[in-house]
């Protein structure tokens, strides 16, 4: 069982194959660096004495070969020669004397570290009489070396994956296949079994760290499962608790559904209260607003029919077509209000939308003679294209502007002096396009804020004005997807920004 274990363990990854590759990588590094500098420094002391045989020749040889060469005794200077060649790390000699050469020994092979030229002087007369050069036999010790290096370093090897080897053995048999064991027990043995791990360890006595650990697992083994059984009645516990928590849930929930069902029928009675209530005050207060021009029309109507003055008759005529025009202005702002609208959405120019709702402004006004602007500021972006209700939005600007002219013509009533302004303008913020219609008038007093777009309110004294202009605006806008507000100080200045989505879903659908 270890032996097949031991050989699974091998062929995988295992820690023993880990260790045993880096001890020789770690064993084998250090073998190599401590050879090498020992090579290096052997080889260095051998160079050094190779070199020093330049110092004895210097020393002890060419006064001698002066002396010869200066009597010319050439059987003397040959046996020195000869004697010197034999010096041990000498590989070649050549004495040259009046440009010949006397004598030459060996095979040259000149390199700077191995060369060397000795000038002979006549130590009397201090006279060049000739010159030796003597090579050291270098590269044979350089190869000696190298040699001896690859040896070295091939039983050092051997040594190395010897040791390594039976610690890989050694180690696979004390540790590996215990630390197998106690993983295959981890991993095979159902959480609830009780059976402690053992490990077979012939012969063993003492107690170790695998001991150690074996215990702890066993230890820690017993304390899960004593957590487990704990857990176990704990959420047996839960459950009841779960169980009757949902009961008194359940019980809840049913009584608040009746509670909600009674909320929602007295929602219900309310908002229908609240629906009349509203109906009736709209009704009183629609019938009010058209009373009075239809009034006008009335008793105007039977002057009419009794007066034969062709002046008289056009100036009531006059009148009741303004009264006339009134009602049918709080009629068509009242269908508006109510849904009732046959406009088509349709990609439209809103530069052009701003320029004719003035237009028609400005015409209106004048029908009756009333004040208009001396000038109108356009401040209006290049081809502002978007979907829209021509007619809707052109009404709901007419009433903006219509506002803004009144609240001018209030200003200079008041002040002779004062010049008036008005600036439309339109612009792209985003995916909407804004449209900002601003006058320097008498403004809005702030007490009435996001009530001016309440219907039949209105600031104009009687007869001028429904209040519906600004309410059929704000719906007007809404119904666009877009928004309309305003910002003012009384006294000096107001300003609308209605803005409309560039894109709309019913365009494409």
């Amino acid at each position: 069982m270890t032996s097949s274990n031991s050989r699974r363990w091998f062929r995988r990854n295992s820690l023993s194959l880990k260790l045993l590759i880096a001890t020789w990588a770690v064993s084998s590094f250090a073998t190599l660096i401590l050879t090498a500098i020992q090579l290096i420094m052997d080889y260095q002391r051998d160079f050094d004495k190779l070199q020093n045989n330049f110092a004895i020749i210097k020393n002890s040889y060419l006064d001698s070969m002066a002396e010869h060469l200066w009597s010319y005794d050439t059987r003397l200077l040959e046996i020195q020669l000869d004697g010197l060649s034999r010096l041990q790390g000498v590989s070649y000699l050549r004495l040259v004397a009046d440009n010949k050469t006397i004598y030459e020994s060996g095979k040259s092979d000149p390199s700077d570290d191995n060369h060397k030229r000795f000038e002979i002087y006549h130590k009397n007369t201090n006279e060049i009489l000739g010159s030796l050069d003597v090579e050291l036999d270098v590269k044979n010790l350089r190869e000696r070396y190298f040699q001896d290096a690859i040896w070295i370093f091939i039983r050092q090897a051997a040594k190395t994956l010897v040791v390594v080897s039976l610690l890989y053995f050694i180690f696979n048999h004390i540790l590996v296949v215990h630390i197998q064991h106690i993983a295959g027990y981890l991993k095979s043995t159902d959480r609830r079994s009780k059976t402690d791990l053992q490990l077979k360890r012939p012969g063993h006595k003492g107690e170790d760290e695998l001991d150690v650990l074996v215990d702890s697992i066993n230890q820690f083994r017993s304390d899960l499962l004593l957590a487990n059984e704990k857990l176990e009645r704990l959420n047996q516990s839960l459950e009841q608790k779960v169980i009757e928590r949902t009961r008194q849930l359940t019980t809840k929930n049913e009584s608040l559904e009746k509670a909600m069902l009674q909320i929602k029928r007295m929602q219900a009675t309310l908002v229908a209260q609240e629906r009349l209530a509203s109906l009736g005050s709209l009704t009183a207060s629609v019938a009010h607003e058209i009373r009075n021009p239809l009034n006008f029309v009335l008793n105007f109507s039977e002057l009419l029919t009794d007066s034969e003055n062709i002046e008289e008759i056009r100036e009531i005529s006059r009148v009741v077509l303004k009264h006339s025009q009134r009602i049918d202005q709080i009629v068509r702002s009242m269908q508006i209000l109510s849904g009732y609208d046959s406009d088509v959405l349709e990609a439209t120019d809103i530069s052009e939308i701003v320029k004719r709702a003035y237009q028609d402004t400005v015409s209106t006004r004048a029908i009756g003679s009333s004040y208009v602007p001396p000038k109108v500021t356009y401040r209006l972006g290049d081809s502002v294209i978007a979907p829209v209700y021509a007619t809707s939005l052109l009404r709901a600007l007419s009433n903006i502007i219509d506002n803004a002219i009144h609240a001018l013509e209030k200003k200079v009533l008041s002040n002779k002096v004062f010049e008036p302004e008005l600036t439309l303008s339109t612009a792209i913020r985003g995916d909407m396009v804004e449209i900002t219609i601003r006058d320097n008038g008498v403004g809005i007093p702030e007490i009435l804020g996001e009530k001016i777009f309440d219907p039949f309110l209105t600031t104009k004294a009687a007869g001028e004005g429904a209040g519906l202009g600004l309410t059929v605006a704000f719906n007007i806008a809404q119904k666009h997807g877009g928004t309309l507000k305003y910002s003012s100080e009384f006294g000096q200045w107001s300003e609308f920004v209605l803005a409309l989505p560039l894109a709309h879903e019913r365009l494409g659908s």
